[in-house]
């Protein structure tokens, strides 16, 4: 009795599929050992396997009738074409790779229909289904290529500008390396971001940089992109041509990571307008990190600040001061009277009294751990709003009470 090709499929694949990660080593091997181009790319080789391994789990699956997308494998192969095409390379290469890699999954097919006693004949169909599969992924890789060699073809600041963007809205790390691939720009393990404010909303030429620093102007901002070891020489590049410039740098970051460095270095020159971290010409958001994370919650801040800080809130406007200045120096460093007393510029006894006052107001909560790092934290960021002349803290406290 001849099976049809869904019960052939239903009685072969499972166990074919059960083998796909040593099927998968496999055939990166196969990939690696017979395919010009791969050899000597480990990049190469790593893309070209996950696309074709994550092709052969969607096609058993496809085969064996389950609810799956091809979505993912159809993206990664448009991508792989894509950086083909910008790499200026033809698909012989990844056209080989995916036959490839399908001669090595039709071989596991076969072994497995001749150990269970499945006719040849019925696997005709399963057959021209992978035949046509192959076709269709080797489709979606030309359109990617078509996609790249006309990126290519363009200028490079246009593809400079598609990295610039892409790692600055988060964009998908396989998308960036495709990216970066067109643009001749090689991604390093680590970046670093800075933002720009430009004075009187002028715009930076983008061609007094270095190759080796992407740029992203807009009238009175911008934003660098580069190494850590390029950026100092980037910053003063654009200081000898616009002195009053001023820059958040973010220390050093994943490509993937980049937006959020670039969020964090915004928010950074938008703290410094306001008073709120030193107004400095290059500001280090590495020494800045705690105040950076907790005005990015503007409300958890402010209530933690009624909570937590009412002892302080209660009291007059110049022992607010000195108490809560006196306070966030011991809970950062611990030190002795004459070493805070250093630190503040005033005598030792005046710390004493400070500090018999503070253990009024907060008393044995100061022995808690949790409440002494949520205190220092609040602290951190409320004294910086306080000495700018933010008073919504204690207006709000005083409305409160009322």
């Amino acid at each position: 009795m001849q099976m049809d090709s869904s019960e052939t499929a239903r009685l072969v694949l499972p166990a074919v599929r059960r083998r796909l990660p040593r099927i998968a080593q496999q055939v990166t091997e196969e990939i690696r050992s017979t395919v010009p181009g791969f050899a000597d790319s480990d990049h190469r080789q790593q893309l070209v396997s996950t696309a074709v391994n994550s092709a052969a789990a969607y096609f058993l699956g496809s085969a064996l009738g389950e609810p799956v997308s091809s979505m993912a494998s159809d993206d990664l192969f448009r991508k792989m074409g894509f950086r083909e095409g910008g790499l200026g390379a033809d698909l012989s290469s990844l056209d080989s790779a995916v036959r490839v890699a399908a001669g090595t999954y039709w071989a596991e097919i076969r072994v497995e229909a001749a150990r269970l006693g499945v006719s040849p004949y019925a696997l005709e169909d399963l057959r021209d289904a992978l035949d046509g599969y192959v076709d269709h992924l080797l489709g979606q890789a030309r359109q990617g290529h078509e996609a790249g060699s006309t990126a290519r073809e363009q200028d490079s600041g246009l593809a400079r500008r598609r990295l610039v963007d892409g790692l600055l809205a988060g964009a998908d790390p396989d998308d960036l390396e495709a990216y970066a691939d067109v643009a001749l720009w090689p991604l390093p393990p680590l970046l670093v971001v800075a933002a720009v404010e430009l004075p009187g909303g002028a715009r930076l030429d983008p061609s007094v940089l270095p190759s080796t620093v992407l740029c992203r102007t807009a009238p009175g901002r911008a934003a660098l992109i580069t190494s850590e070891d390029v950026m100092a020489d980037a910053i003063a590049t654009v200081r000898s041509q616009l002195p009053a410039a001023r820059f958040a740098v973010c220390w050093p970051v994943e490509p993937r990571d980049a937006s959020a460095a670039y969020r964090w270095t915004q928010r950074a020159l938008a703290l410094a307008s306001k008073g709120i971290l030193p107004a400095r010409p290059v500001l280090d958001c590495r020494a800045y990190r705690t105040e950076i994370w907790l005005h990015a919650e503007p409300v958890m801040r402010r209530q933690l600040a009624q909570e937590l800080l009412q002892p302080l809130l209660e009291e007059t406007p110049n022992s607010r001061e000195i108490l809560s200045e006196t306070l966030l120096v011991w809970l950062e460093t611990r030190d002795s009277a004459p070493a805070i007393a250093a630190r503040l510029g005033v005598h030792p006894q005046t710390v004493r009294y400070r500090w018999r006052r503070i253990n009024q107001l907060f008393g044995e909560a100061l022995h808690d751990p949790e409440y002494v790092v949520q205190l220092t934290l609040v602290l951190k960021a409320s004294i910086a709003l306080w000495v700018a002349g933010d008073q919504s803290d204690f207006e709000r406290y005083s409305g409160r009470v009322q």
